[in-house]
């Protein structure tokens, strides 16, 4: 073999892989532009999907600026050190004002019967219409408030409940553009909690607000996904107990017997199966 023959061999070869380094670097190419398009499109999916629902509000947005619900917050006895032989604390009663925007519920009923009502968290990101389909229970799942397909889908009540239930639980995605139920991750701060405390829903039968006392992380086939509605003292009394012993911090504030719960849900983390629930009590 000459010495022409070998150094033309060494230069197919080299060529050779030249062109095999160029196709792998095409394919990574491709791969790459295939996946920046597909988060860019799934971006702004969810920016316009947010943009429907703001379009919304203002629609059904009812024109008043000072818009307020009193609240009375009854926090538990406290013993005091002081107090050890004698009685307890009395019970803390602690007033405060919530600030909220009304919204037309008959308007957005006749838009959509299946609107159940209003749900926000002042100084968040909630601020959405809930459905509530019994026959199909997570129809608005991935559909938007007129019933066409949505990525984000829209918040809604579990079918089990019904406009009188002792623990009404409404269910949302959590959006990586932090839009519909995100925001409750950032419960698991007791500042954030402190900075919002107040649920407020409005339904055909009135504006009501609820106060966060737990945040408890859950899987999804945790126990209170099964508490909809109790007959009896003692079985309520254990659920807020669980409730209290499984929240991630003490809010001071503990349900009694007769008053209503508001249970928000929402993905936690990077398991599937992992929710977190922040729960309310009707004041």
């Amino acid at each position: 073999m000459t010495a022409n023959s070998i150094f033309r061999r060494q230069k197919m070869k080299k060529h050779k892989e030249k062109i095999k380094i160029g196709i792998v670097i095409g394919v990574f190419s491709v791969v790459i532009i295939a996946c920046l398009i597909s988060i860019f499109s799934q971006m702004y999916t969810e920016y316009k999907e947010n943009e429907s629902f703001k379009n919304l509000a203002e629609i059904v947005t009812e024109d008043t600026t000072d818009a307020t619900i009193e609240e009375t917050i009854k926090k538990p006895n406290i013993l005091k050190v002081s107090d050890f032989y004698n009685e307890v604390q009395a019970e803390q009663t602690v007033y405060c004002t919530t600030y909220y925007e009304p919204h037309s519920i008959s308007e957005l009923i006749s838009m959509n019967s299946e609107c159940f009502g209003w749900i926000s968290i002042s100084g968040t990101n909630i601020n959405y219409p809930v459905m509530h389909t019994p026959s199909n229970p997570q129809k608005y799942l991935n559909k938007n408030f007129y019933g066409e397909y949505s990525y984000s889908g829209t918040p809604f009540l579990d079918a089990r409940c019904s406009a009188d239930s002792t623990n009404l639980i409404i269910y949302g995605h959590h959006m990586n553009n932090g839009t519909m139920f995100a925001d409750l991750c950032n419960y698991t701060e007791y500042s954030y909690f402190s900075e919002h405390p107040t649920v407020v829903l409005e339904t055909k039968d009135g504006t009501f607000a609820y106060s966060v006392f737990s945040v408890m992380k859950v899987k999804s086939d945790d126990d209170w996904y099964r508490f909809t509605t109790v007959g009896t003292e003692k079985s309520y009394n254990s659920r807020i107990e669980y409730a209290k012993e499984k929240s991630i911090y003490n809010t001071d504030i503990t349900p009694v017997y007769g008053q209503l719960i508001l249970t928000l849900s929402t993905c936690y983390g990077y398991n599937q199966d992992d929710r977190i629930l922040v729960l309310a009590v009707r004041n």
